[in-house]
């Protein structure tokens, strides 16, 4: 049996998507990023699809009931942003969901001609670099309180 760590808050499923995205980041670092072996590919793709959670959840865009996201961080913090973070976190997050979220999507989600007729690259270090001023203020705004949340890889 597999299973992914124990949770023991919604800011842990935060700090879950974190660690994946930076350890995927990591990876494809060390390998050259070439996606040309399975080990790339996997983490590629992982990369990408911890990306796109994180880039939903800090935009707060398209939010449903059952999601957590900085829509409405009153249901999972206990408060809602203040201007700041507003303005250091939700907003240029809104802006890499507008450039990143449809297209990572279409890329992950199904078995479709665009998959072969659109493939593309990732420029991973460039999107990696966007988003990390938007973890790092989120990080400083809801700290990661318990052990369970310790990083990955940083």
């Amino acid at each position: 049996m597999y299973a992914r760590r124990a949770k023991a808050s919604h800011r842990d499923t935060i700090s879950y998507e974190i660690d994946m995205l930076e350890f995927c980041a990591e990876k494809l670092t060390h390998s050259g990023g070439s996606g040309s072996d399975g080990d790339s590919a996997l983490s590629l793709e992982g990369f990408l699809l911890h990306y796109r959670n994180l880039i939903r959840f800090f935009s707060g865009k398209h939010h449903r009931n059952d999601d957590i996201s900085t829509h409405n961080c009153q249901a999972w913090a206990g408060r809602e942003l203040s201007t700041s973070e507003v303005t250091t976190i939700k907003e240029p997050a809104a802006a890499l969901d507008d450039a990143y979220y449809d297209s990572i999507s279409k890329y992950l989600q199904h078995c479709t001609s665009m998959r072969h007729e659109h493939d593309r690259s990732w420029d991973v270090q460039t999107m990696a670099g966007q988003l990390a001023p938007i973890i790092d203020s989120f990080e400083r705004a809801f700290p990661r309180r318990n052990a369970a949340s310790v990083r990955l890889a940083r």
